[in-house]
C-alpha cells in the first residue's frame, strides 16, 4: 500500500472472492497470504492481473497500443516460447498470459 500511491476501487471485471488481492482501476494485486477483509502484511506478491489500465506497459509500451500479431512477434523476438490457446489467448507458460478483445487489442495480462 506504500509503495501504490492511489485508492483502492472495485470494478465489476474483478470478480469476487479477493480477499487475498489489492483491488486499483484497472489492477488486481494477488497475495499469498489473507484473513476475511485483505492480505496479510507478512504476505508475498504471487499474480498480477492488468484489464484496460491505460498507464500500463508491457515492454515499455502501453497495453492499449499492442494487437495480437505484435506482441506475438515481440515475445518470440526476445526467445520466449509462446503458445496460441483454442480461445485465441496468447500464453508464455508460467510467465504470462494475453488475452484480446474482438479487435485483436490487448486487453488483459495476468503475470
Amino acid at each position: 500500500m506504500a509503495a501504490f500511491s492511489e485508492p483502492q476501487v472495485y470494478e465489476d471485471w474483478m470478480g469476487g472472492n479477493l480477499n487475498d488481492a489489492l483491488l486499483f482501476h484497472g489492477l488486481r494485486f494477488h497475495f499469498s497470504d489473507c484473513d476475511t477483509r485483505a492480505p496479510l502484511p507478512t504476505s508475498t506478491l504471487d499474480w498480477v492481473v492488468i484489464h484496460q489500465r491505460e498507464d500500463a506497459c508491457l515492454f515499455d509500451r502501453p497495453i492499449t497500443e499492442w494487437n495480437k500479431e505484435a506482441v506475438v512477434q515481440e515475445l518470440l523476438t526476445r526467445g520466449y516460447h509462446v503458445l496460441t490457446e483454442p480461445n485465441g489467448d496468447v500464453e508464455v507458460p508460467q510467465n504470462i498470459g494475453l488475452s484480446f478483445d474482438e479487435n485483436g487489442r490487448l486487453n488483459w495480462v495476468e503475470l
